[in-house]
């Protein structure tokens, strides 16, 4: 994780509706992603600041935002089709961390984000 990353979290910490243990999970989950993937704010700012509002978003119980178009979340999960049990993961450790999963649209959400961490970042394509 690059320096500006931390510093996105960082600043996603000291905002107050972000609720509490929310930064401390997405962090620990970037560092999961680490191994793979070239995790900077350029290849994860997106996923990282769409994370952690989602996860926002579940702790205070809020609506749904508009899922994502048909199209472009099926053609990022026809070329990383384990973007989608990724993000399934991902909520049910949200859900044993935080007490509660991400929605159905925000997995789809963070599907698109983690497919396109693959498609971009990975590092065995270096």
């Amino acid at each position: 994780m690059d320096d500006r990353l931390r510093l996105r979290l960082d600043v996603f910490r000291d905002m107050a509706q972000t609720p509490p243990g929310v930064v401390e999970f997405v962090a620990s989950e970037l560092a999961l992603l680490e191994p793979d993937f070239e995790v900077t704010d350029d290849t994860a700012g997106s996923l990282t600041s769409h994370l952690v509002a989602a996860l926002g978003r579940m702790v205070r119980r809020e609506p749904d935002i508009d899922p994502p178009a048909d199209a472009v979340y099926q053609q990022v999960v026809d070329q990383f089709p384990a973007a989608v049990d990724a993000a399934a993961d991902v909520s049910e450790r949200a859900r044993a961390a935080l007490g509660v999963p991400l929605s159905a649209v925000e997995r789809q959400y963070l599907s698109l984000h983690l497919g396109a961490l693959a498609l971009t970042a990975s590092k065995e394509n270096r």
